[in-house]
C-alpha cells in the first residue's frame, strides 16, 4: 500500500465532526461543573441570603431541641430534614432554571457548544452545579444533624437513606428546572414555571387527594331517635337533667319519654383508590422511607416515640387502608333505649371499645411502606427532564425560538 492510498483513509479518520453528540464524558462534566460553579458564585447579597436561610434552618433545629422534652426525640432531626429538603427544592430549580437561557441571552452558550463538549456534558454538567449547591446546605447542617441524630433513636442506615433520597428529590427539582431554562426563552419565565412544576408535586398532590374524596365517596345512612324536650313537661325535663348528672335514671318514666326519628346521609370516602395521590408527593415519599416506629412497642424497641415522620406514615397508611366494614354500615343511635337501659341498670348500647382503636392506631402504624411510586415518579421526571435537555442542546438546531440568541 502506497502513502497515496493511506492518505484519504487517514483523512477520513480526522473527518470534522458535525454537530455534538449527546454522550457524557466524566473529564467533560467536570469541566462544564466547574465553569458554572466560577461564572455562578453567588454575590454578597446572594451569600447574605444563603447565610440567612441556613440561620433560619439551625436556629429552628435549635429551639425544637431546647423545648423538646428530655431523652429520645426524633422531632428535631425530622425538622433539620424537612428544612434542608425545602431549601434545596428551592435553591436547585432556582440556579438550574437560568442556566441554559441565560446562557443564550449572554451569548456563552453558543461558544460551548461548539467545542469538544458534548450536548450530555454540558447537560449534565450543568445539573451537577445546581445540585452542588443544595448539598453545600446540607452538609452546613452536619454538626447539628449529628446532635439530632444521636437523640432520634434511628440508625445510621436509616439516616442514610433518607438523606440519600432527599438528594436525589433535589437533584429531581434541579433537573426539572433546566429542562424548563432549555423550554423557555425567558429567565423569568422558566424560574417561575419549574417552582410551579415542583410546587404542584408538594402542595397540588395533597390539594388533588382532599377535593378527590368527593369523587370516591359512598353514601351512608344515619338513623338516630333523641328525645324530644319540646313535648316534655318542666317536670320531665328537670327530671331527667337531674338523672344525666347524678347517672341514676332509676327514678326516670320511661314510659313518658317522647321520642322523635330523625336521620340523614353522609359520605364515606375511599380514600384506598386515591392514595396514590399522596404517594406521589415527595414529603409523603421521604416519610414513607423513614423508619417504622410502633406507637406500643417503641420503649422496647430503643426507639424516641413516634415522631412527624411516623404520624405522615399513619396518616398515609390510614388513607391507604381506606373505611372499615363499619364505617361503610348505617349506623343509629337511640337515646330513648339507652335511657331505658340505664333506668333497668344495663350497659347502654353506645359505648366504645377502646381496645379497637388501639388496635387500628397500631395497624395504621406498622403498615406495610410503600414508597417506590413516589421514588419510580422522580426517576421519571429525573429522566424526562434531561431527554429534554440533551435534545436542546445539540447543534445544529433544527428550528429556533423567536428572539433566541445564539451567539
Amino acid at each position: 500500500m502506497t502513502a497515496t492510498e493511506a492518505a484519504p483513509s487517514v483523512a477520513a479518520r480526522r473527518a470534522p465532526r458535525r454537530g455534538n453528540p449527546w454522550r457524557p464524558s466524566i473529564h467533560g462534566i467536570a469541566l462544564v461543573t466547574r465553569i458554572e460553579l466560577l461564572r455562578r458564585r453567588p454575590s454578597s447579597k446572594g451569600y447574605i441570603a444563603y447565610g440567612v436561610m441556613l440561620a433560619i434552618i439551625i436556629g429552628l433545629g435549635v429551639l425544637v431541641s431546647v423545648m423538646s422534652p428530655d431523652g429520645k426525640d426524633s422531632t428535631p432531626m425530622e425538622l433539620v430534614l424537612i428544612l434542608v429538603l425545602g431549601a434545596g427544592v428551592l435553591i436547585g430549580p432556582s440556579l438550574s432554571a437560568t442556566s441554559i437561557n441565560g446562557d443564550s441571552g449572554e451569548g456563552v452558550l453558543a461558544p460551548l457548544q461548539m467545542t469538544h463538549l458534548t450536548a450530555g456534558d454540558i447537560a449534565f454538567g450543568k445539573l451537577l452545579a445546581s445540585w452542588l449547591v443544595s448539598f453545600a446546605v446540607l452538609v452546613t447542617t452536619t454538626p447539628f444533624l449529628v446532635y439530632a441524630f444521636s437523640r432520634s433513636g434511628w440508625h445510621w442506615d436509616e439516616l442514610l437513606i433518607v438523606l440519600a433520597v432527599i438528594l436525589f428529590v433535589v437533584l429531581t427539582s434541579s433537573a426539572i428546572g433546566l429542562a424548563w431554562s432549555a423550554i423557555a426563552a425567558r429567565a423569568v419565565a422558566s424560574v417561575s414555571l419549574a417552582h410551579l412544576t415542583t410546587g404542584f408535586l408538594v402542595l397540588g398532590s395533597l390539594v388533588l387527594f382532599a377535593f378527590s374524596g368527593g369523587l370516591v365517596s359512598e353514601t351512608v345512612e344515619q338513623r338516630d331517635r333523641y328525645i324530644d324536650w319540646q313535648q316534655m313537661s318542666i317536670e320531665q325535663q328537670t327530671a331527667l337533667d337531674t338523672a344525666y348528672m347524678t347517672q341514676d335514671f332509676s327514678d326516670v318514666d320511661v314510659d313518658s319519654l317522647v321520642c322523635a326519628d330523625q336521620s340523614y346521609e353522609y359520605g364515606v370516602a375511599h380514600t384506598e383508590q386515591t392514595a396514590w395521590l399522596l404517594l406521589i408527593n415527595p414529603g409523603v415519599m421521604i416519610g414513607e422511607f423513614s423508619p417504622i416506629v410502633s406507637p406500643t412497642t417503641f420503649v422496647e424497641d430503643g426507639r424516641a416515640g413516634p415522631g412527624l415522620f411516623a404520624q405522615i406514615h399513619g396518616w398515609v397508611s390510614a388513607a391507604r387502608i381506606g373505611p372499615t366494614a363499619e364505617d361503610l354500615q348505617s349506623r343509629s343511635y337511640d337515646e330513648c333505649a339507652n335511657i331505658a337501659a340505664m333506668a333497668a341498670g344495663d350497659e347502654p348500647g353506645y359505648v366504645e371499645d377502646g381496645q379497637d382503636w388501639q388496635a387500628l392506631q397500631e395497624e395504621r402504624a406498622t403498615y406495610n411502606r410503600a414508597p417506590w411510586l413516589g421514588f419510580g415518579l422522580q426517576g421519571f421526571l429525573l429522566l424526562g427532564s434531561m431527554i429534554i435537555v440533551v435534545r436542546r442542546l445539540r447543534v445544529p438546531y433544527k428550528k429556533l425560538r423567536v428572539g433566541t440568541r445564539v451567539a
